[in-house]
């Protein structure tokens, strides 16, 4: 397995595509927005320019809120071969589920199948 291959954990932490979360970032010409909108189907809504301003300051992006799972307060950290690693990845992306449950989830499988 190589440096660039190397399986990751999906960031859940990055900001919404249509919050601005840097200053620098220009806005999008109002026309261009509007053209946009109405090539994709949504309608015209009117916003009171007073509104305009605090809608602005109120796009900080924030990361979302992790969630822990009930009675998971025990650290473990393990070595495992690069396929076992790539699946146990695999699996909580696809499901965006915790690898913690993951593990949980095949320790329930393996039990299942040992009666």
């Amino acid at each position: 397995m190589t440096e660039a291959t190397k399986p990751q954990r999906r960031n859940l932490a990055l900001p919404l595509a249509g919050v601005r979360s840097r200053p620098e970032e220009a806005p999008a010409s109002p026309s261009s927005a509007v053209d946009t909108a109405e090539r994709h189907g949504f309608d015209r809504v009117p916003v009171a320019a007073s509104e305009i301003e605090r809608l602005r300051q109120n796009q900080t992006a924030e990361p979302p809120r992790r969630k822990r799972g009930a009675g998971r307060s025990m650290p473990f950290s393990v070595k495992l071969a690069p396929g076992t690693m790539e699946y146990i990845y695999e699996v909580a992306n696809s499901r965006d589920i915790p690898l913690a449950q993951v593990i949980e989830e095949l320790v329930e499988a393996h039990r299942a199948a040992a009666r």
